[in-house]
């Protein structure tokens, strides 16, 4: 009989492969989600001059707190597709994680079309913004409002 002896090493390797695998699924979608939010908070720290506003550490602070949440928000809705609703995610291709990751970076592009006004002033990107907050209510009847 084959005897398993667990080292630090083979636990790391187990443990890294058990992540790596429940990730492998949506990996794309976070890295799109960390992008968007990384554009999202550069363009805002970019903005803030032209608002009137001072760049300071809280504004930065705010991009860590909206990382964790979005992340939470995306694992529990892979673990409830994964684990709630399994035969649903493989038959109907449901994936609603990428759902959430989809709808969080519109949010964010939606935020960095409202820099990219503030910054250059140009009416493109405000007619860019009123034209995707009319889709947006047209389609969900969710009113996108700037904070």
């Amino acid at each position: 009989m084959y005897k398993v002896v667990w080292t630090t090493n083979k636990f790391l390797y187990a443990a890294g492969g058990a992540v790596v695998s429940f990730f492998t699924d949506i990996s794309t979608a976070l890295l799109g989600l960390l992008i968007c939010l990384s554009v999202d908070t550069l363009t805002g720290f970019w903005a803030a001059p032209h608002r009137g506003q001072t760049r300071n550490s809280q504004g930065l602070s705010r991009f860590v707190t909206k990382l964790i949440t979005y992340l939470m928000s995306v694992v529990i809705m892979h673990v409830l597709e994964m684990l709630v609703f399994p035969d649903y995610a493989v038959m109907m291709k449901i994936q609603l994680a990428r759902l959430i990751c989809t709808a969080i970076c519109l949010l964010e592009i939606y935020s960095t079309l409202e820099n990219l006004y503030d910054i250059t002033g140009l009416e493109v990107f405000k007619y860019i913004t009123q034209f995707t907050s009319k889709k947006v209510k047209e389609a969900t009847g969710v009113e996108v409002n700037k904070e």
